[in-house]
C-alpha cells in the first residue's frame, strides 16, 4: 500500500466521521434530518422534530 492509498483512506474515514458528527450535532440541536421545513414535506408526520413542535404547541 503506497502513500496515496493511505491518504485516500484517511480522507474517506475523515469524511465519514465528519458526516456522522454533523448528524449527531443536528440531532442534539433538535433539527430534522433533511434540513428543510415541514410545510411541503410528505414525511412530516414521521419527523421527530415535527412531533416535538406539535407537542410544544398543545
Amino acid at each position: 500500500m503506497g502513500p496515496i492509498d493511505v491518504v485516500i483512506i484517511v480522507a474517506a474515514v475523515a469524511a465519514v466521521v465528519a458526516v456522522v458528527g454533523w448528524q449527531i450535532w443536528k440531532k442534539k440541536k433538535g433539527k430534522g434530518g433533511c434540513g428543510c421545513g415541514c410545510s411541503d414535506c410528505s414525511s412530516c408526520p414521521s419527523c421527530p422534530s415535527a412531533k416535538k413542535s406539535d407537542q410544544a404547541g398543545e
